[in-house]
């Protein structure tokens, strides 16, 4: 039986362009793609919240995927499961400490207020001048409000005694504004509310998006592997496992330092006698992921209850000098694990050098605050990859010399 070739395809002419014309074009999308990306601006912590939290998904739901019987899709919406879940359990655990903290800096408060107005009933204007401690560091000299303080204290009259109060703050704080006053602390609540309440909305939206990009990640994928040569490929799949080793050391460093810091100055507060230690030592590990300057800034927080509640191991101290004490020995301890700890941990995630870090973090702080000082030494390490490859090809070298192609999983047959 003889077999019947089929007839050849037709051929269809097609219309290449001229060299000056994809070089304009190529021009032309760049330009295109930068303006873009200025049109980002007002969306751009919603996208970075979305590509952090759709990373930190993929990599244990990839994982999920490879070891057990779920397929990708089921370890993502497993993982985004406990995601959600985990957040409300650390909702519920923060919000009593963040309470017990609140109930401590108004208890400190108010035993301030009490100590400074028995001081001044038992303070004799005849015989001494009135000398005011500052929270044991230093003093002031406030002999004319106190005496009229002492003074309405003292009266029977309510009235009168409202009346001399106030007076007394008229005659020595007379540009004193009540109305400013209660203006500005409107606003800053007001500003504390719409902080948090987009914070949350943020988050929600971002992992929404996450959700939805990390289930369409297989068919991105399987596009991205099947186009290109064989060269092309080696290239674009060595980049991306070189980009993915960057972050995902970046995180696995930030995390297990964040967890080091929170655990050693939970035992410090607990050894040292401070109130609400608990909160106060996950608000200074979360802080504390903000590289370099971080633990700097984790300073603020630790030394406001000292400040205002005391200790209750070391009693006889002044609150002011204790919570030096405090700071100083957590600034010590940090210090040693940022300069000695931390090199060991992060390794070779970055490779970068300490100045290039330090000057990245000030520019990301000053584009994107917070966000952008704990994003930029991960994004300097992508860049760094980048860079090379692209220098590399500029030299008409291999970017990889004996390196070869790492074949990757499709996420669609796990």
């Amino acid at each position: 039986m003889m077999q019947v070739t089929p007839p050849p395809e037709p051929q269809i002419e097609q219309w290449n362009w001229s060299p000056w014309v994809r070089q304009f074009v190529t021009v032309a999308l760049v330009v295109a793609c930068v303006y873009a990306l200025t049109l980002l601006g007002p969306i751009l912590s919603i996208l970075i919240i979305t590509f952090l939290l759709s990373f930190l998904i993929f990599v244990p739901s990839r994982l999920i995927a490879k070891y057990t019987r779920l397929n990708y899709t089921g370890s993502v919406l497993v993982v985004f499961l406990i995601i959600l879940l985990l957040i409300f359990l650390l909702v519920l655990v923060i919000a009593p400490n963040v309470a017990q903290v609140s109930r401590t800096v108004g208890t400190g408060l108010s035993n301030e207020l009490k100590t400074f107005e028995q001081s001044v009933r038992d303070w004799d204007p005849t015989t001494s001048a009135y000398n005011y401690s500052v929270l044991g560091l230093f003093q002031i000299d406030i002999t004319p409000i106190a005496s009229q303080i002492r003074e309405a204290l003292l009266a029977t009259d309510p009235q009168a005694a409202a009346g001399i109060a106030q007076q007394a703050i008229i005659n020595n704080i007379p540009s004193l504004d009540v109305g400013q006053i209660v203006s500005t602390a409107t606003q800053v609540i007001t500003s504390l509310i719409g902080t948090f309440t987009t914070f949350f909305s943020t988050l929600f939206l971002g992992l929404f998006l996450s959700l939805l990009i990390l289930l369409e990640l297989p068919a991105y994928q399987n596009s991205i592997l099947s186009s290109g040569s064989a060269p092309f490929q080696r290239d674009i799949r060595l980049i991306g496992v070189k980009t993915m080793n960057v972050w995902q050391g970046f995180f696995r460093g930030q995390l297990l330092l964040a967890i080091i810091i929170g655990v050693i100055t939970f035992l410090q507060l607990i050894l040292m006698g401070v109130s609400g230690a608990l909160a106060i030592s996950i608000i200074v590990a979360v802080i504390s992921l903000i590289p370099t300057i971080g633990g700097i800034i984790a300073l603020v927080p630790l030394g406001l209850v000292p400040l205002l509640q005391g200790s209750s191991v070391f009693t006889q101290m002044a609150h002011g000098t204790f919570a030096l004490l405090v700071v100083g020995v957590n600034l010590v301890i940090s210090q040693f694990i940022w300069n000695v700890v931390a090199p060991k941990i992060m390794g070779d995630a970055v490779s970068l050098p300490l100045p290039v870090i330090i000057i990245g973090i000030i520019v990301g702080t000053a584009l994107g605050g917070a966000l952008g000082a704990f994003l930029i030494v991960p994004i300097l390490g992508t860049a760094r990859v980048i860079v090379i490859y692209l220098m590399a090809k500029v030299r008409q070298r291999d970017p990889f010399p004996g390196e070869e192609m790492p074949q990757f999983e499709s996420l669609s047959k796990l």
